[in-house]
């Protein structure tokens, strides 16, 4: 088993040079092939460290450098990290494969190994995300993504992709600046840095009688940073843009596995820092169910009012992450659980939304709904993918939503005051979200008018698309009805993770 333990390296140093290498091919489809090959490696050796580790019931922090703490800089894994870096491969292998031909389409062919370079980066940020178990490390890749998000949005070129990429530039630098001063309070606090001697310090620094105000205050920047940068209302203006004019590759990506590597870092925050004492105390988890609250109603309000295919999704995926503050919110070991288990429930179904609807959009060339009437006949298998999607969201049985809001709920049933506002919110939300997702279901499937019954045949799309909108599918039935096994899974991780509640 020593081979589990460089895994994570591995992985990283594997996506790194493969971006660097991307510049020596010329053929822009031997770049994409290129790029889903090591997408597979590492999601194979994500998958390999996930049952290594699970089968040990062990998590390790690999030393890089040799240098020892506080100035050595460290990873860590255990089994929540390996099934966070195996769902975010296969996200990223499967976005790659479900619009390969609408990328060719999108970017221009000098520009597309700039692309794929860029997604790759990206790629590489979120699995240091995943492992890293430095703080200031987590900021540097923190950036690096926000960065490389930007370019990646304006990549079609258009006027309203690069206004939508300065605006997602202007909030992400806002949160940027809130998340590295409450660092930089942090480091004078404790001048510390990796993850376990902070957690170390904070208890030394509460229990020597000082004032937790500056503790608290840093606490509350970097939480309010990463809910700018991870869309959380109100901080969510900027979303609805970015995603209506990216490519759909983009889009899958920045709303399936960009935002949850922010909130991944806000778990770290929480668990492995402050502990449920600061967070308790300072009312930071009275402010994230907050947050989650408003969101969950406010972002599905305004997807009511969305002509606007992706415009819609990305409000939704605005009310979606609402969830994850929520369940964090509770201040719960079982909060913590229903959080992650809600982020690889959206991650999977958000990116097979997204690949659905940007099939349906690319066989009728239209982006909003009276545009798209009788889309779905046109691309049956981009329809279902959408219609399962969006009925998953909306909470229907033996689909992964619904096994997402039941694991929420059982969190909120063991929690004290939060339990009614947190229910109530569940229930309001899964209203507000089959209010819109259901008449655009109506919408795809509708007929057409009957002079365009001849024009509007379905039309065949590749074998990789199928494959990926396929494969999605098959995950969303399976957490859906066999989420147990996951769910077990990521208990043990949070087990291994830290303590929380």
């Amino acid at each position: 088993m020593g081979l589990v333990y460089n895994i994570p390296l591995f992985s990283i140093l594997l996506v790194v040079v493969s971006g660097v290498c991307i510049p020596l091919f010329r053929n822009g489809k031997h770049v994409i092939r290129f790029v889903q090959i090591v997408q597979l490696l590492v999601g194979a050796g994500s998958l390999f460290l996930m049952v290594g580790l699970s089968s040990l019931n062990e998590s390790f922090t690999y030393q890089l450098g040799h240098v020892p703490a506080p100035w050595g800089n460290e990873l860590r894994a255990g089994p929540l990290e390996g099934l966070l870096s195996f769902v975010f491969s296969l996200v990223m292998l499967l976005a790659f494969s479900g619009s390969r031909e609408s990328l060719i389409s999108d970017i221009k062919p000098h520009r597309l190994g700039n692309y794929c370079l860029l997604m790759q980066l990206l790629y590489g940020t979120l699995l240091a995300m995943i492992y890293t178990d430095d703080l200031f490390t987590a900021y540097v890749f923190v950036e690096v993504a926000a960065v490389t998000a930007c370019v990646l949005v304006s990549a079609k070129e258009s006027g309203r992709s690069i206004v939508s990429a300065i605006r997602y530039l202007m909030f992400n630098c806002l949160g940027s600046g809130l998340f590295l001063l409450g660092i930089a309070i942090l480091y004078v606090l404790t001048g510390h840095l990796l993850f376990s001697s902070l957690q170390q310090a904070v208890e030394q620094y509460l229990l020597s009688g000082s004032s937790k105000l500056p503790l608290i205050v840093s606490a509350l920047l970097m939480t309010l940073g990463l809910s700018i940068k991870s869309a959380q209302f109100p901080f969510h203006a900027w979303l609805p843009d970015a995603h209506a004019s990216a490519t759909t590759t983009s889009s899958a990506i920045l709303s399936g596995l960009l935002l949850k590597g922010y909130l991944i870092i806000l778990m770290k925050l929480m668990v492995c820092i402050f502990g449920p004492f600061v967070m308790v105390s300072s009312y930071l988890c009275d402010l994230l169910l907050l947050l989650g609250l408003a969101g969950m109603l406010f972002a599905s309000v305004a997807a009511l009012r969305q002509e606007e295919v992706k415009r819609m999704i990305a409000y939704s995926s605005s009310a979606q992450i609402s969830y994850i503050f929520l369940s964090l919110g509770l201040g719960s070991q079982l909060g913590l659980l229903a959080a992650c288990f809600q982020m690889i429930v959206h991650a999977l179904t958000k990116s097979m939304i997204f690949l659905g609807a940007g099939a349906m959009i690319n066989g009728v060339h239209g982006h909003y709904w009276g545009q798209l009437r009788g889309a779905a006949r046109k691309v049956p298998l981009g329809g279902i993918a959408f219609t399962v999607g969006g009925l998953s969201l909306c909470g229907i049985p033996l689909l992964a939503g619904f096994s997402a809001k039941y694991c929420i709920a059982l969190a909120a049933l063991d929690a004290d005051w939060q339990m009614a506002p947190a229910l109530f919110g569940l229930a309001a939300s899964s209203v507000l979200n089959a209010m819109y997702y259901i008449p655009a279901i109506l919408v795809i499937w509708g007929r057409t008018k009957p002079n365009q019954e001849e024009e509007w045949k379905p039309i065949s799309i590749g074998l990789e698309q199928k494959f990926a909108l396929s494969f999605l599918l098959f995950c969303n039935l399976y957490l859906g009805m066999r989420f147990g096994l996951v769910r077990d899974l990521i208990e043990q991780g949070i087990y291994r993770f830290g303590s929380f509640g």
